[in-house]
């Protein structure tokens, strides 16, 4: 038995324009899965499909929105046409926002209360409660 075989499994992958997701897009469908990439940068979307293509795996780009509960219901209703039922969800939207990333010169105490909420929402709302419903 082969515990990584995803034959016929249709994964979304949110967020997988970004690094984290990418590689796990790029993972997904090289274990077999087809594999919807969903991001909002159309450019870096395309640039991974032709990357999972290229090796042989089956991949669509879907420009989504985490944020955006219309947005996700548009793509859900795109991957159903393309690959049927998901089977397979991953929620990578969200990523290293600069503003909020504490890296060199930038200290916490710098960080903008505003900024932090929009991270937070992108995390969790974007990341999790949205995708999920």
């Amino acid at each position: 038995m082969n515990l990584f075989d995803l034959k016929n499994e249709v994964a979304v992958v949110i967020g997988a324009t970004g690094v984290l997701g990418g590689a796990l897009a790029e993972g997904l469908a090289s274990a077999g899965a087809n594999v919807a990439v969903l991001g909002r940068n159309k450019e870096r979307g395309e640039e991974r499909v032709k990357k999972i293509r290229a090796a042989g795996g089956k991949a669509e780009f879907i420009c989504a929105d985490a944020m955006s509960r219309e947005s996700l219901q548009t793509a859900r209703e795109q991957i159903e046409k393309l690959f049927g039922s998901v089977t397979v969800l991953v929620n990578a939207a969200g990523g290293n926002d600069p503003k909020v990333t504490v890296i060199g010169e930038k200290k916490f105490e710098a960080i903008v209360l505003e900024d932090w909420r929009a991270n937070f929402d992108m995390t969790l709302v974007g990341g999790v409660l949205l995708p999920c419903q």
